[in-house]
């Protein structure tokens, strides 16, 4: 018998308690770790609320080799906040109600049912639609809108402070290189949005939908990329793409599924924050006598931030919304 599943379950079931003693912290690890920005920007972890993140800049003053003593130079001491916001899923499933379906050939022989049928799938369909949630919520979470942080899509914007704008086009399919539209060509004008300095790091990171994304792919196959980016990037497996003769990663993300904005900035200055180190953290699968049915609980929370010094364009976006 064939097992299928959907995102969708007019019920969701949970595993034994075997099974959740065994890998349940595993699974929420992989649930909020596991989204794609996370994979590409600085997690901070034990975060329970509100923590700041301490900056460090610097403007040494070189001067002649002497004798004597001209103290010259600054070092300047910034802070920002990184909020994260708390969620949790409470649900369950009473076994009785499989009764009249074909699963209760699955079932266990009793009228006491302490497991149900299919947990492992739908303990990994869980952890994929929590890395769904988060990825999307990384991007698109704003204050105006209820959420306790702004999304990297509000925090990298044009007019921000650090953020530097290129004159955006929408990608075009047709559009050939160095004309407007084109994907290459717009990553190009993105990447020369940002400072010298923020040039020179070895992290950057262009995020952009995956319908961009996939436009952005068949530029390079008509630009006849092909030893560049097939023979050393694994774009179908990872989904990540060297720019060419670049140090700089393309991804694509579901935080900007629908929407016509690009964005660029440094892994390091790219600020993610879970908790992870509670106890309550974990994906809970389990019995409950007292209720006679499976229930699954899971509590965790995300933010976002970025990392500015001054008005310092580490960060760049093609202005469009």
């Amino acid at each position: 018998m064939k097992k299928y599943s959907k995102e969708d379950f007019a019920y969701v079931v949970s595993s034994i308690t075997g099974f959740t003693d065994q890998s349940s912290q595993e699974l929420m690890a992989k649930a909020l770790i596991g989204a794609t920005t996370p994979t590409y920007a600085n997690v901070k972890l034990g975060i329970k609320g509100t923590q700041t993140l301490n900056l460090v800049d610097s403007t040494p003053a070189f001067q002649a080799g002497a004798c004597g003593w001209s103290a010259s130079g600054t070092t300047t001491l910034t802070q920002r906040n990184i909020t994260v916001c708390p969620e949790r899923i409470n649900e369950s499933l009473c076994p009785d109600s499989l009764y009249d379906t074909y699963q209760s050939m699955l079932l266990t022989p009793g009228q006491t049912e302490e497991s149900v049928p299919f947990e492992s799938v739908i303990a990994d369909l869980k952890v994929k639609q929590i890395q769904q949630r988060i990825e999307q919520k990384l991007w698109q979470a704003t204050t105006a809108g209820g959420d306790c942080f702004d999304g990297f899509k509000t925090l990298i914007a044009s007019g921000q402070t650090g953020v530097g704008v290129s004159a955006g086009t929408a990608f075009s399919p047709s559009a050939a290189y160095g004309v407007s539209g084109n994907p290459i060509t717009e990553v190009d004008l993105i990447i020369n949005a940002l400072d010298d300095n923020a040039m020179a790091r070895e992290d950057l990171v262009v995020f952009m939908s995956y319908a961009y994304f996939r436009l952005y792919v068949q530029a390079l196959t008509r630009a006849n990329f092909f030893t560049n980016y097939i023979g050393g990037t694994s774009i179908t497996a990872s989904m990540e793409a060297i720019h060419p003769n670049t140090n700089v990663k393309v991804v694509p993300t579901i935080g900007l599924n629908g929407s016509t904005k690009i964005t660029i900035g440094p892994k390091e200055y790219t600020i993610v924050g879970f908790d992870l180190l509670s106890d309550h953290e974990k994906l809970d699968i389990w019995w409950s006598r007292d209720n006679d049915e499976v229930r699954i609980r899971g509590n965790y929370n995300y933010g976002a931030q970025v990392a500015k010094f001054g008005s310092t364009a580490y960060f760049a976006t093609n202005g469009l919304s």
